[in-house]
């Protein structure tokens, strides 16, 4: 339930955040710039700095077409896929599928990047004979 996922997610970061205004008596306590968007350790999480991501289970497609087509059909909706276990590893019968767009762009559009990229793949995945 990726909505219900998303909802604790933007729940759990408020109550970080009012916990570290309440400790530091500041009013911005996260790094932010307003052009650049959230300022993060990793340049490629600018903005937002959301990369959400789901693995799904596909080894049908994974032996039928690999997982190079599959991470090429998944960049073309604004996606990338990864290895199974995450970015540069092997990929066994399941692949990481995540938001490949993070910089000015609001979470929810990265979110429908996300699920539709995802039900895409695993219908996909249901057609492999």
């Amino acid at each position: 339930d990726i909505e219900a996922t998303f909802d604790r997610l933007g729940k759990c970061a408020k109550a970080v955040e009012d916990g570290l205004r309440k400790i530091t008596g500041e009013q911005e306590v996260y790094a932010r710039d307003d052009v650049l968007g959230m300022i993060t350790c990793c340049p490629t999480n600018l903005g937002t700095g959301m990369r959400g991501s789901v693995h799904i289970l596909i080894p049908k497609l994974i032996k039928k077409i690999g997982f190079e087509e599959i991470d090429r059909i998944a960049r073309t909706m604004q996606c990338q896929a990864r290895g199974s276990s995450g970015e540069h590893s092997e990929v066994v019968d399941r692949v990481d599928i995540s938001n490949w767009r993070r910089l000015g762009f609001p979470e929810y559009e990265l979110v429908h990047d996300m699920v539709k990229c995802v039900n895409a793949i695993s219908k996909m995945e249901d057609e492999c004979e």
